[in-house]
């Protein structure tokens, strides 16, 4: 019980100190990357969901830079489109490994067949779940040009 308060309270006051002090920044990356770069939405989106540990933080801390960078507006709505399709992005809470849900399935796990490597980004989620958001990305994609 106690591993379980420390990796939950610790991880989220961590994420929360560390974004707080960042935050100026990492709108400040998206708003320049996306300027430049429509097409890395996702990938901005993805960065932004690693390090905010949250959904919902994350659209509500990237979307409104994004919308003012790609020029979405009511009289001008032709790149919103990139916003639906990108969405999934933001579900890449479990890229490190340091989320608590994660990190109690590796606890729980008798078998050991669930587990963090030797590096930050060589753990058992990383490959189904990347792959699962590229997917979902170009599923988006393809879905949106159809209508």
């Amino acid at each position: 019980g106690m591993v379980a308060c420390i990796c939950v309270l610790g991880v989220a006051w961590l994420g929360d100190t560390f974004v707080s002090g960042h935050t100026k920044e990492i709108k400040d990356f998206a708003s320049q990357t996306i300027s430049q770069y429509p097409a890395l939405l996702a990938v901005v989106f993805f960065l932004a969901a690693m390090l905010l540990y949250s959904q919902a933080a994350t659209a509500k801390a990237i979307t409104p830079t994004v919308v003012a960078a790609l020029g979405i507006s009511a009289a001008n709505p032709d790149n919103a489109y990139m916003l639906v399709a990108s969405f999934a992005a933001v579900s890449a809470l479990f890229v490190l490994p340091t989320y608590p849900t994660l990190l109690g399935a590796v606890q729980m796990d008798d078998t050991g067949t669930t587990r963090i490597g030797k590096w930050v980004f060589n753990h058992s989620f990383f490959i189904p779940g990347v792959l699962a958001i590229v997917f979902s990305v170009a599923f988006g994609f393809a879905v949106c040009g159809i209508f």
